[in-house]
């Protein structure tokens, strides 16, 4: 069954044991690279081992201009994810989920990137494409921590110019699972609480295309 949205949580144990790794994410010289600190790998189900998950060879990410107005079109680096973190618990249960949800084999291959959002100013965009799809089949946006912000809701349309069908900021271990070929989605900006301290949400998005497995 290839669900439309689908919202799960977590267990803590899975959320503790990736949770400390956001403080090492590298900040990137993209055009958001100041605000979105970032890790990106591709992995796939360890074949020797059905309970981790490994990292395949690194490639560059790149999205059609269709899909991203802001920063599509150009081939973008990031550092890969920490082995310990692809090898973890928390790993291991997002993307055991993300494959069930979305009727992939065991063996399919998931993108992922790893992200910190981190306030700027008044006001920060999580999401500088506003109301877009990323160009896959599924993708997932899973909640890990929020500090000193307010804001940040991920939304969930129907149509593009339609109102959010799903509004809302994701807790610690919250999973969100969309059809992306079939809906639109968008996060809201975040705003610091507290002027005077930094704030930030951390976060994975998880994506893959049917038939590239």
């Amino acid at each position: 069954m290839h669900y439309q949205m689908r919202l799960e949580q977590l267990n803590q144990s899975s959320i503790d044991s990736v949770k400390e790794s956001f403080n090492r994410l590298p900040h990137t010289d993209h055009l958001d690279g100041k605000f979105r600190l970032r890790r990106y790998s591709t992995v796939v189900l360890n074949s020797g081992n059905a309970f981790a998950y490994t990292k395949l060879e690194q490639q560059p990410f790149e999205q059609s201009e269709h899909y991203n107005k802001h920063q599509g079109g150009m081939a973008r680096s990031f550092e890969d994810i920490e082995d310990g973190v692809v090898e973890s618990l928390g790993i291991l249960d997002m993307c055991d989920r993300f494959l069930e949800a979305g009727a992939f084999p065991d063996t399919h291959p998931i993108e992922i990137h790893q992200m910190r959002i981190i306030t700027t100013g008044e006001k920060t965009p999580v999401s500088p494409e506003k109301v877009h799809k990323d160009g896959y089949d599924f993708i997932a946006i899973v909640g890990i921590g929020r500090y000193n912000i307010s804001g940040g809701n991920a939304q969930v349309h129907k149509t593009f110019g339609g109102k959010p069908i799903f509004d809302c900021p994701l807790s610690a271990g919250e999973m969100l699972m969309i059809n992306d070929r079939e809906l639109w989605h968008n996060a809201a900006d975040i705003v610091r609480l507290d002027p005077s301290t930094e704030g930030y949400m951390d976060a994975f998005i998880l994506t893959a295309r049917y038939g590239n497995g």
